[in-house]
């Protein structure tokens, strides 16, 4: 067994080797050798370059120069002409520029990224603020190529616009054209052009690769020399040196600053003015950078005195919370005073460049000096996060919790605060930041919350009985609306609106509602009208003449809600109340008094008929009773086929969108009531009476009976049923006489 599973690794190992060696015995293929396109400039194609980008750069440099050397050959049969000369010569001078790009690439990558930043072993504190130091300047380097590339990104985009503009151009011109040569020209113009952005843009997009890498190196060995550091009582001498040197200057600087401000005088000359403005914001800088030395060379001391190993004392951190924070601040009103200057001299001077020329020489050197206060405050940061990777290096973990607990919240602040200070767009000149927006939001919610405070103050008022539900309705929207405007003057403040300005806005309003906003502000002023003077409140039973019967729900600014009782909601605009005429059914009184007519049938009693509408009125909840309103039952007119009473009932008009209509909920009590006491409800009819005729006259024939018709007997001849009570000798007859056929015949006997 051991020996046939050796021979089966043999033959896989001899099977595996074969491929290999027939591989290795096959001739080489030839990679495929380049060949540059190269165009036709008497026909000129738009796409010839396409495979510009993907060439490497001996490919590049090899096209270029069979390109060149074919516009070179063309060129000459190109006619004299000033236009086309100069255009010529630009496409010269773009051949030129590519390859002083690629001379570029060639110079950067000789002299490298940071060439001068050394990383040494077992530094000491001096010597890692000097490698910090560099690697910060790398750091903006880095940023500056950053700005750059998006900048060339924007370049290279309005390229290949322009190109694309001059192709459709040419397009648009046919060969026998004069300017079809020039378009020719210009097109090749802005490929070349779109070609050296290409390559410009490929040197920043390498720049910035090698950057990135050498500074991710950088700080690998700034953390490293953070944790090789050792004490040295040289540097600690001349760290003490320079703190008292930087102590003296501020000292200095505050005494210089103080016989300024007492020079300081009011003059009507508005240059003297500037001077002195100027003069104190340089002093003010001067401070800034002065105590940003000082703080960072206490931190260094702290760090240096960290490391001695003097037994028996422990080195506490070097706090200084307000340093930085401060420091800004100053930094961000000084830029924002040197803009306001900057404006101020440009409305001054005009185009006079001598006196711009001698302001802006003092603008930059304060704009100088706050450009190294920022670098300054970056360096205490990063100095104050180093001291605590030594102090917690030194002394452990847990004794540095709290200290670096602090300093991870101020970090967190400041980023909070870049954050804040991040501006979105500007306002009449003035920056909307995204704290300024966090600000109006606040201020929203909190007037939000200011109107649903008081009118939960206000209904809780209504529930103890301490104020009517319209009287609070009122007030709460009368200061819901202040409320509003009130809000709406605060965040127009603050994103910078001149509300003295609002002058112009009214007017601006008044022409707009003389024009279109007519009917939007009368409905608005009658809204107002309608809350102050409480004509209509909130749960009113109102009728308007449109024919809307409904109760109040809602009254608005421009419209009021009105449901009815079919439960649909319908929006009225507050105009028709002021102006058409509203009927009120509980303006003051919510009860008020209905008709419900009815009819029975002759012969009944009414005292009877008044006893039984009683009855049925007493059955309806809604029926309101007292000793002024009371339900009444008149007769009110013999008709033709019943006697005409009305029920007269007082009933409360809150309940009618609850329970439908009042006097459906009386004829049903009225019919249940007459079928109990046996009142008959008449239905119309007819009674005919036919006569007898003397023998001179024609036989009649008998009349259809027509029940639509509501004529009647007299009530002596009718018997209690409804019926004819004729004796049997006054309806007999021979069938031959009769009355004529329209019933105007004479009388028989």
């Amino acid at each position: 067994m051991p020996a046939a599973r050796q021979w089966l690794l043999c033959l896989a190992a001899i099977l595996l080797l074969l491929p290999m060696i027939a591989a290795a015995q096959l001739p080489s293929t030839k990679p495929k050798e380049f060949s540059p396109v190269i165009p036709d400039f008497n026909e000129l194609a738009a796409d010839w370059w396409t495979q510009w980008p993907d060439a490497t750069q001996e490919q590049r440099e090899q096209w270029l120069k069979e390109l060149e050397k074919a516009w070179q050959d063309w060129t000459p049969s190109i006619p004299e002409d000033a236009d086309l000369g100069k255009k010529v010569g630009e496409v010269k001078l773009r051949f030129s520029g590519i390859r002083k790009t690629w001379l570029k690439r060639a110079e950067l990558k000789k002299v490298g990224v940071l060439p001068e930043v050394k990383f040494p072993s077992n530094p000491n504190v001096l010597q890692w603020a000097q490698s910090d130091a560099a690697v910060a300047r790398g750091q903006q380097r880095l940023d500056g190529l950053r700005l750059e590339k998006s900048q060339m990104d924007e370049s290279v985009a309005q390229a290949l616009s322009r190109m694309r503009e001059r192709v459709v151009a040419l397009r648009d011109r046919s060969r026998a054209d004069p300017k079809y040569l020039e378009a020719t020209v210009n097109v090749f113009l802005a490929q070349l052009t779109y070609l050296q952005t290409l390559e410009e843009q490929r040197l920043l997009q390498e720049q910035l690769i090698a950057w990135q890498e050498e500074l991710t190196f950088a700080r690998a060995e700034l953390e490293r020399m953070l944790k090789e550091l050792h004490y040295s009582a040289a540097v600690s001498k001349k760290l003490a040196a320079a703190r008292t040197q930087e102590k003296s200057n501020l000292e200095d600087l505050a005494r210089e600053r103080s016989d300024s401000q007492n020079l300081i005088f009011e003059s009507s000359d508005a240059a003297v003015t500037m001077e002195q403005q100027i003069k104190m914001m340089n002093f003010s800088v001067a401070t800034l950078e002065n105590r940003l030395q000082l703080r960072k060379q206490e931190l260094l001391q702290a760090m240096n005195s960290v490391l001695s190993e003097t037994e028996g004392e422990e080195q506490k951190l070097s706090l200084s919370k307000d340093l930085v924070a401060n420091a800004e601040t100053v930094k961000n009103n000084l830029s924002r005073q040197l803009n306001v200057r900057q404006r101020q001299i440009v409305a001054w001077v005009g185009e006079d460049s001598k006196a711009m020329t001698k302001w802006w020489r003092e603008f930059e050197k304060v704009a100088s000096g706050l450009g190294r206060a920022g670098d300054l405050i970056d360096d205490v940061k990063r100095y104050e996060t180093a001291q605590l990777f030594v102090y917690q290096r030194q002394q452990g973990w847990w004794k540095t919790l709290g200290e670096r607990a602090v300093h991870q919240f101020q970090d967190l602040r400041a980023s909070w605060r870049n954050l804040a200070n991040y501006e979105l767009f500007a306002i009449s000149g003035q920056p909307i930041r995204l704290k300024d927006i966090a600000q109006i939001i606040l201020v929203i919610l909190g007037a939000w919350a200011c109107s649903r405070l008081l009118n939960w103050i206000l209904k809780r008022m209504v529930r103890k009985n301490r104020t009517s539900e319209q009287g609070a309705y009122t007030l709460w929207r009368i200061l819901n609306y202040c409320i509003v405007l009130i809000t709406s003057i605060i965040v127009l403040t603050m994103v910078g609106l001149d509300t003295s300005k609002l002058t112009l806005i009214a007017g601006a309003l008044s022409v707009g509602i003389g024009f279109g906003m007519q009917a939007i502000f009368s409905n608005f002023i009658s809204g107002i009208i309608l809350l102050f003077e409480q004509p209509l409140r909130v749960g009113d039973l109102v009728e308007l003449e449109s024919g809307v019967f409904g109760r109040i729900r809602d009254i608005n600014v421009r419209s009021t809600r009105i449901t009815t009782r079919d439960n649909v909601d319908i929006l009225v605009p507050n105009s028709e109340f002021v102006t058409g005429r509203v009927t009120n059914h509980t303006l003051d009184d919510p009860v008020r008094r209905i008709h419900v007519m009815f009819g029975v049938a002759y012969g009944t009693d009414p005292e009877v008929v008044r006893e039984a509408a009683m009855a049925a009125a007493e059955r309806v909840p809604v029926t309101f009773t007292n000793w002024q309103r009371k339900t009444e039952v008149w007769l009110t007119s013999f008709g033709d086929s019943s006697l005409d009473f009305k029920l007269v009932v007082w009933v409360n008009s809150n309940a009618v969108s609850s329970l439908g209509d009042l006097t459906a909920l009386y004829n049903i009590e009225l019919l249940r009531e007459f079928n109990q006491r046996g009142i008959e409800i008449p239905f119309p009819q007819r009674d005919l009476h036919v006569r007898s005729w003397g023998p001179s006259t024609p036989a009649v024939t008998e009349m259809p009976v027509d029940v639509t018709k509501t004529e009647r007997a007299p009530a002596s001849r009718r018997g209690s049923a409804g019926k004819e009570d004729w004796p049997d000798d006054a309806a007999s007859g021979d069938g031959e006489d009769g009355g004529s056929e329209d019933g105007n015949g004479p009388t028989g006997h």
